[in-house]
């Protein structure tokens, strides 16, 4: 059996860490290593994590003596994983009692896959009953809706090629189904880390990326991860995380089609015609809801242009 560890990266959530290590602590398979590493929170959040130590084979409580925000407190965190198998969770959400078990199965199963995503959920963690509405959100992810909650199931295979993941999925996508939240190979890790600081709260997207020109990918088709819904200011728009993920576009374009001239032309174009018509709705929205300032700024953005 292979060595599995957990990354819990969390920040200032203390109120609602006790359910996300509870939900840790009740899993059919335990992690080996647990460590929650924590951003420098200004509340009780090691007195919550110290009351989970006991629940663990191997506990770990980390604190930065400054905040690294996303990117560097996952670095920090997967610099002391020990595992074959790193699962990376975040502070707030709760877990299905067979997630780390059904990942880790999955990539016992599948052995050219860099990482394992899964579906989600949202709203009432036991509300999944009765009969659902069912749409298509997006071309990868179906939603199913029910009285108290909805769940994201994505079109996608147990296994899928990386470079077909990557254009099926994430080219010119707008929504990553993959979240930050999922299981990888420690040796995808030794090859791809650290995790872009650049790219900031979208950092995982570019590693997923990433991940797909040299690895598979895999996929447990049930909502397994359970996403907590509070407000943040990472859920607020900001054109911050827009040209973010649209330089994020651009850089990986041009690390899967670098080596042709024509198709890398041809997938630049896509992605500039993308972002005019992204950019210039998300403009026209602001501008009628009353937010100038933020209109203007993406004004001058789409201005700029997008070599």
């Amino acid at each position: 059996m292979k060595r599995l560890s957990v990354c819990l990266t969390t920040y200032n959530r203390a109120r609602l860490l006790d359910r996300t290590l509870g939900s840790l602590a009740a899993q059919t398979r335990l992690p080996d290593e647990l460590i929650v590493s924590d951003d420098c929170s200004t509340d009780d959040t090691a007195a919550v994590a110290e009351r989970w130590r006991s629940a663990f084979p191997t506990y770990i409580y980390r604190r930065n003596p400054r905040n690294l925000y996303m990117p560097g407190n996952l670095n920090a965190c997967l610099a002391e994983a020990t595992g074959d198998y790193i699962a990376n969770l975040h502070d707030a959400d709760e877990f299905d009692a067979a997630l780390l078990q059904k990942w880790e199965a999955a990539l016992d199963a599948y052995p050219s896959a860099g990482f394992v995503f899964c579906g989600v959920s949202a709203g009432d963690p036991h509300g999944v009953s009765g009969t659902p509405d069912v749409v298509r959100l997006n071309r990868s992810t179906l939603t199913y809706r029910y009285p108290r909650t909805t769940v994201y199931l994505h079109d996608v295979e147990p296994l899928t090629p990386g470079r077909e993941f990557f254009e099926r999925h994430m080219l010119h996508a707008t929504y990553s189904i993959v979240w930050a939240t999922v299981m990888a190979r420690r040796d995808a890790y030794e090859r791809l880390l650290p995790y872009d600081p650049q790219c900031g709260w979208v950092s995982d997207v570019d590693m997923w990326m990433r991940m797909c020109l040299h690895f598979d990918v895999a996929y447990v088709r049930e909502p397994l991860l359970h996403l907590d819904a509070s407000p943040t200011a990472e859920r607020r728009f900001d054109w911050n995380r827009e040209e973010a993920l649209r330089r994020i576009q651009r850089v990986n374009i041009e690390r899967s089609y670098g080596y042709t001239q024509d198709r890398l032309a041809h997938e630049l174009t896509r992605y500039r015609r993308l972002y005019r018509g992204r950019y210039a709705r998300k403009i026209t929205a602001l501008a009628a809801r009353g937010e100038l300032a933020k209109a203007a700024t993406g004004i001058g953005l789409l201005l700029r242009g997008f070599r």
